[in-house]
Order: structure tokens, then C-alpha cells, then sequence
């Protein structure tokens, strides 16, 4: 009699091939966006569940499945669990197939305390030999960020109209074909346009078309380099033209037709006239100050009547010189001179051109009836004097200007009006 032989191989096979079934469909299962778990109604207990539950609770697969409800439990809001009851009595009087939705409020570990709104679904999944459900399967997905979105819709929509309405900058957008799909009140009011008018139509509607082609350009040229475009424009008006800063940039977005471009315009009439007025202050204080330095820089003092001294010092340029030449006239005039000191002890050096204005100013001076001394002349300017052979002559020379103001205003009118020492006449 021969003694059948067990399929040994046969059963580790199948256990095999059912090991990796199993492991496949907990691999499908960790791959879900979703929290996926099995629930035991009679425990309660959870008796499967995936990562994505894992890492929602912070906790490791062993601890959930120990723990499993107690940890959901902690999580859910208190408003929300008292509803658990009444959806798990709907599970266990289901059908196959039924199934159970509703929404709970919760807290994950990875949203840390900020409250989360979740969707969920529970079927029946196994049921006992008696026929009642067992276990019941439970998917939950957050959809905190798609509610805010629905909710937010309407509110957005009534929060725009107002900002469009109240708004005291211009906004816009235009689609590819330049259609406005967007205008403010105050677009509208720019342009003259009735509330609503503006969308659909472009902007050769509303402006000159020569206008209407500068502002295509522009919003081309956005389109093309996806980067916003700065500029400031002049618009004209019954009232007097109006400067706005305006930003075009491209607009993207759900819902928004490829290629829209948005823009912003602010109204910076007053600054720019403001800018205006400052540049003409400033422009008048440069002037004053510009005078004040030319009268420093060209001093003219009367120290007796008739009798006008001017320190020079420094280098000289040609402006300078007209300067001098053109301060020394007036200051004649005005005070009605007879003679003006010109001291130059403190010039630097003497050129042709300082030499040459020094005899302009001579003979200008002559001509008003008034006589000039030069005072203050150093041996090395003498001697640049010789070399250059400069013409002094109507040119009253001293050494010092003491005594060129000795000369014009002599004190010793009792020794006869003689001229004091080292005066000379060119």
C-alpha cells in the first residue's frame, strides 16, 4: 500500500504567491494620496490601514494598530464625534456595497494645529458567519484647500467688484486681442465710459488711434518677454493732461485667457508738478548761491567815497575774468568812483589772459572816468609782466595796498598831495 505523498511544494507556493498578493496590494495601498484604513466595528480596532494614515498621526504602524481608534479619536474634532455613532450604526445595517460619505473636522500631525476638513467614505467590507457587518473600510481625504477655494469664490468675486468700483488707482486686463476683460470705475471715468462699457471693446474705442497702437505695442512687447513694462504717460484732458505711472504685466492664472495682460495706473499729476515746483526752487537757490560765491569769489569793497578796492586771489579762467571785469564796472557806477584798487597779492600766478584783463579793466574803467590801481604786484609777477611785454600803461602800480590806498586817499593832503613812496604811473 503506498503512502500518498503530501503536496509540500504545492502549499508553500500558493502561501507564497498569496504573501505577495498581499504585499502588492499594502504597496498599492501606501502609494494613495488618501488615508485608507479597515475597521473592526465589534473591537472597535483598526485592523489595516496605509502610510498615508501613518504619517497623518505621527505614529508608527505598530502603535496604530494598537491604539488605532484611540489616536483617531484624538484627532477628530469633539462636534464632529458625536456623529461617529449614528454613521457606524448606517454601516452595519448596509447592504454590500453600501456606502456611508460625510465630512470631519480634524487635526494631522503634518497640518500641526491648524483644523483640517476631511472627506469621507466607508463601505462594508467583510461581513461575519451571522451575516452582520464585520470590518468596514474608510477612506478620508483632505479637502481643506478645495473648500476654501469654493467658499472663497463668491467673496472673492464681491471683494473684486468693490475694489473695482472703489479703488482709487486704475486698474485693467486685456486679453490677447487687446478686449478689455477688466475695468475699474476709475478706467472708466478716464476715458468717459458708462459703468460695464469698457469690456469687450479696445482701446481704439476710447482713444486716438495713434495711442491705441503705442499702447498694443507695449503690451506685445509684455507678452513676448513675460516681464512687466514701467513707464509714465501723459493723458490729455478737458481739465488739463494728467502724468500716470503705469505697470503692465502678463496675467496667468486659472480661468484666465492665455495671454492676458493686466495693468495699473496711478495718478502722479500733483507729484510730478510738486517735482516741478522743487526743481524751481532749487534752480533759484543755485542762482542765489551762484551769485553769493561770484560776489566772494570777486569781492568789491568802497572803503572811502569815491574809493573801491577788490582783493583778487587764486587762479583765473576767462569767465572769471569777465566776472571781474563786469563786477568792477558796475561797482563804479554805482558807487561813483574815482578810483578802484585792484589788489593782487594774492593771485597766484600771471598769464597772458590774467595780464590782459587786468588792462581791459584799465581801460574800462577810464572810460567811466575813474582811474585804477594795481596794487600788491610780487617780483616774480614783474617779472612775468616784463617777459610777457604787457602794456600797463593807464595803470597806477603800487607795491602794497596800503599804499595804493594811501595814493587814492592820501592823508597827508598837508604835505601837498604828493603821491606816497613805491606809487608809480605806467
Amino acid at each position: 500500500m503506498e503512502v500518498p505523498v503530501k503536496p509540500v511544494m504545492k502549499d508553500t507556493e500558493a502561501s507564497r504567491t498569496q504573501s505577495a498578493t498581499i504585499s502588492r496590494a499594502q504597496r498599492i495601498l501606501d502609494a494613495l494620496p488618501a488615508m485608507v484604513c479597515v475597521l473592526d466595528l465589534a473591537g472597535p480596532r483598526l485592523t489595516g490601514h496605509n502610510a498615508a494614515l501613518v504619517r497623518a498621526l505621527g505614529c508608527t504602524g505598530e502603535e496604530l494598530l494598537s491604539r488605532g481608534v484611540e489616536a483617531l479619536s484624538a484627532r477628530i474634532h469633539p462636534d464632529d464625534l458625536a456623529g461617529l455613532a449614528a454613521r457606524a450604526a448606517e454601516l452595519a445595517a448596509a447592504r454590500d456595497g453600501g456606502v456611508v460619505e460625510g465630512e470631519l473636522r480634524a487635526r494631522t500631525v503634518e497640518g500641526g494645529r491648524e483644523e483640517r476638513l476631511f472627506a469621507v467614505r466607508a463601505e462594508v467590507f467583510t461581513r461575519g458567519d451571522d451575516g452582520a457587518v464585520r470590518e468596514v473600510v474608510v477612506f478620508a481625504e483632505d479637502v481643506t484647500a478645495r473648500k476654501r477655494r469654493e467658499q472663497g469664490g463668491p467673496r472673492r468675486d464681491a471683494v473684486l467688484a468693490a475694489l473695482c468700483d472703489r479703488a482709487p488707482v486704475i486698474m485693467f486686463a486685456k486679453d490677447r486681442d487687446g478686449a478689455f476683460l477688466l475695468a475699474s470705475r476709475s478706467m472708466e471715468d478716464l476715458v468717459g465710459a458708462t459703468p460695464g462699457s469698457m469690456l469687450g471693446k479696445t482701446d481704439g474705442d476710447f482713444c486716438p488711434p495713434e495711442v491705441a497702437s503705442i499702447y498694443k505695442d507695449v503690451e506685445h512687447l509684455v507678452r513676448r518677454t513675460g516681464a512687466p513694462f514701467e513707464a509714465e504717460e501723459i493723458v490729455p484732458q478737458a481739465q488739463g493732461d494728467r502724468t500716470l505711472y503705469t505697470i503692465k504685466f502678463p496675467l496667468r492664472g486659472e480661468g484666465v485667457p492665455e495671454g492676458a495682460v493686466a495693468g495699473i495706473s496711478v495718478d502722479i499729476t500733483r507729484v510730478k508738478a510738486a517735482e516741478r515746483e522743487r526743481e524751481a526752487a532749487r534752480d533759484e537757490l543755485l542762482a542765489a548761491q551762484q551769485d553769493t560765491i561770484r560776489e566772494l569769489v570777486t569781492p568789491l569793497l568802497p572803503i572811502a567815497e569815491g574809493v573801491l578796492v577788490m582783493p583778487l586771489i587764486g587762479f583765473f579762467d576767462s569767465a572769471r575774468a569777465s566776472r571781474i571785469i563786469e563786477t568792477l564796472l558796475q561797482g563804479v557806477e554805482r558807487h561813483a568812483a574815482r578810483i578802484a584798487i585792484i589788489d593782487i597779492t594774492g593771485v597766484k600766478a600771471v598769464d597772458v589772459q590774467v595780464a590782459e584783463m587786468l588792462v581791459h579793466a584799465a581801460r574800462a574803467v577810464g572810460l567811466l572816468g575813474a582811474q585804477v590801481v594795481l596794487t600788491g604786484i610780487q617780483p616774480a609777477i614783474a617779472q612775468t609782466l616784463i617777459e610777457l611785454d604787457v602794456d600797463l600803461r593807464g595803470l597806477v602800480t603800487a607795491g602794497t595796498l596800503r599804499s595804493g590806498i594811501a595814493y587814492a586817499y592820501p592823508v597827508g593832503q598837508a604835505r601837498g598831495g604828493q603821491e606816497p613812496r613805491h606809487v608809480r604811473r605806467e
